[in-house]
């Protein structure tokens, strides 16, 4: 059931301008129709209320974040990256082994780190699309999730190639109040490999309990590394 501002509000006893700073932040998740926000109860029911985890990112920050923290956790500083970027890449990563709740914090923090699109797709169509070499497979379709299913795919295009994948394949926006079967996330580049924080972030999102425990050991996995 897709929510308003106005009703998300009142199920949470905030003012609707407090809603809509929490989902600017990330910690609500919405999206933004016609310029006008849709909520999904089981995404307004998971806001949990206390202080913020920590502000979104810029996407530059986001990806130096998701590619550099293995450095981080070994203490080896990569040459191309500045002591003062060293710096706050290792900060980032104390708060992460600090925090109560790695899953909100690396959700909160990597926000911004691409632009997410919610799509419907033929059913028989996605076993094939999961082998597209235009995308890379994550979140609960990336096998170190644990989660793989057969009805949905989750993966990372370029935005060079969105609109071909979208058009190969006559992926749809998936209509309000639906639940798509196809969510790509858009970036400027494609990595060749998918990290485990960034799977992480993808599972993070999702208010089921089985993703955030997904995410809670991927992020405990590369810590450990």
């Amino acid at each position: 059931m897709a929510l308003s501002t106005v009703e998300v509000a009142q199920r949470l006893n905030i003012s609707e301008r407090r809603v809509r700073a929490l989902l600017k932040d990330g910690r609500i998740r919405g999206q933004q129709v016609a310029g006008r926000w849709i909520i999904e109860n089981a995404d307004a029911a998971s806001y949990k209320p206390g202080g913020i985890a920590g502000r979104p990112l810029s996407k530059r920050s986001a990806w130096q974040f998701i590619q550099y923290l293995p450095y981080a956790v070994r203490g080896d500083r990569p040459p191309d990256l500045s002591p003062v970027d060293w710096q706050r890449l290792r900060q980032r990563w104390q708060r992460l082994l600090e925090s109560e709740d790695p899953a909100v914090l690396v959700r909160s923090l990597l926000a911004k780190r691409s632009d997410k699109v919610e799509m419907s797709s033929n059913p028989a169509d996605l076993v094939e699309l999961r082998r597209d070499n235009r995308i890379r497979l994550s979140g609960v379709s990336h096998p170190a999730s644990g989660l793989l299913s057969n009805s949905e795919v989750e993966a990372y295009v370029s935005r060079d190639n969105f609109d071909s994948v979208v058009r190969d394949w006559l992926l749809v926006k998936a209509p309000m109040g639906s639940r798509p079967n196809v969510v790509l996330h858009v970036a400027e580049e494609l990595p060749e490999e998918v990290p485990p924080l960034l799977v992480a972030a993808d599972l993070a999102e999702r208010p089921g309990t089985r993703e955030q425990a997904a995410a809670r050991e991927l992020i405990g996995s590369v810590n450990a590394h």
